[in-house]
């Protein structure tokens, strides 16, 4: 690749400092502890910290400094990587390889969202968003259409090339798929906003009904071309901010083909935490059972409470295999009724680093509760610290937090 010499100065020494990390012997333990959490065994809790508003962090180290647009990807990545080890490790795994995505395109599904939004001037990537609603007849839901996904293979290759010549000597490149999470309810809200939906789930059920099946199945189909494509990632390290390595990935029969039995599905309702656990499972359950029930495994759930509709989402989903239990759940209700059946995949709360000077008081007593709760009923647990809307412009929160939770856990591992 015919890049400045000013760039291949820039980048060179990142990628050797990556390299070396990623072949420390701590990440061969890591990974096998992430297996070992996805197995539901007993073991010390793995720790991430994801969705980091990197804005906020006004340091030299992570300023872009290529001059060519097509490295800038490179870049942000092995600064940010390199930034977390340094900064706010945890559990942070560098692999021995660096992975190139496979970039995909989709042609849309016949409609834009159409929002106001009004962002914050403090270099978070959090917004607040009133979205139009445009989904509120039947005429409108006949406007959606299945999205075309294609391939983008000379967009991949071209990456992968550029990537191969910054790590050349120093690190393997690999060219993976993807993971695939479909949130069928966040996906309507984007289109309706969140009073509409929510007062035409009482109002209108019939007719939410029809928009719920219309959004299952632009899902099926993105799916079906997924595999078609093979697209999708049996082996992923991560599925959104959480440990995705799994003994059962893929199939014991897999030949090469990826099914959906080969991998992980990914779904939640966050916009349903105001509502009943039978019109949780009527509305939401009910439509992913039938788009995700044929994956390997499931991981449900993201910023809803679940801790009290467990047993629903067990009858749902023989698949199920982790379950997110987030701030506004409790935890002693969650492990009771998680038991030792599923991976207690826990969400501690951001705001706990969103104040100018950090405390670690309350970080010890949300970890502790949780840690109390899955000692008592046996229940393989993990956290993970996301939806960082801030951290104050202030990232010694994120060290002090990561510091925080490793001696709790240390008093208990």
């Amino acid at each position: 690749m015919n890049h400045s010499n000013r760039d291949r100065e820039v980048l060179r020494p990142l990628a050797q400092r990556y390299a070396e990390i990623a072949h420390l012997e701590i990440q061969k333990e890591r990974i096998e502890r992430y297996y070992r959490t996805n197995s539901m065994e007993e073991v010390r809790p793995v720790v991430l910290i994801d969705e980091v508003p990197w804005g906020e962090i006004n340091d030299a180290e992570l300023r872009n400094q290529c001059e060519h647009e097509e490295l800038l990807w490179i870049e942000e990545r092995l600064r940010r990587s390199l930034y977390q080890w340094d900064h706010f490790q945890v559990d942070f795994v560098i692999p021995p390889v660096f992975r190139v995505e496979k970039r995909i395109r989709s042609s849309g599904i016949g409609m834009d969202v159409d929002e106001i939004q009004i962002q914050a001037d403090t270099g978070t990537y959090a917004a607040a968003h009133e979205y139009k609603d445009q989904l509120q007849t039947d005429k409108d839901l006949e406007r959606l259409k299945i999205p075309r996904i294609t391939y983008d293979r000379e967009g991949t290759e071209r990456a992968a090339a550029v990537a191969e010549d910054v790590f050349s000597e120093f690190l393997p490149v690999e060219v993976t798929g993807t993971t695939f999470l479909y949130h069928i309810w966040d996906q309507i809200s984007l289109y309706r906003g969140v009073d509409a939906l929510l007062t035409d789930l009482a109002q209108r059920p019939d007719f939410m009904h029809r928009t719920a099946r219309k959004f299952m199945e632009i899902a099926a189909a993105t799916l079906d071309q997924y595999l078609d494509l093979d697209l999708l990632d049996t082996n992923p390290l991560i599925l959104h901010c959480t440990p995705a390595c799994a003994r059962e990935l893929p199939a014991p029969d897999f030949s090469g083909k990826v099914r959906a039995k080969d991998i992980w599905g990914r779904c939640a309702a966050q916009i349903f935490s105001a509502v009943s656990p039978q019109m949780h499972d009527e509305f939401d359950l009910a439509y992913n059972q039938e788009l995700f029930g044929g994956c390997g495994l499931v991981y449900y759930g993201c910023c809803e409470p679940l801790d009290t509709k467990i047993d629903l989402l067990r009858k749902r989903f023989k698949n199920l295999r982790k379950i997110s239990v987030t701030p506004w759940a409790d935890p002693e209700t969650a492990a009771r009724n998680i038991r030792s059946d599923f991976v207690l995949a826990a969400k501690p709360n951001p705001a706990y680093v969103a104040t100018p000077v950090y405390h670690a008081e309350p970080v010890e007593r949300e970890i502790s509760r949780y840690l109390d709760a899955c000692e008592r009923h046996g229940t393989t647990c993990e956290f993970v610290l996301k939806d960082i809307s801030t951290i104050a412009n202030n990232p010694r929160n994120l060290t002090q937090w990561a510091d925080t939770v490793a001696r709790v856990i240390d008093q208990y591992y």
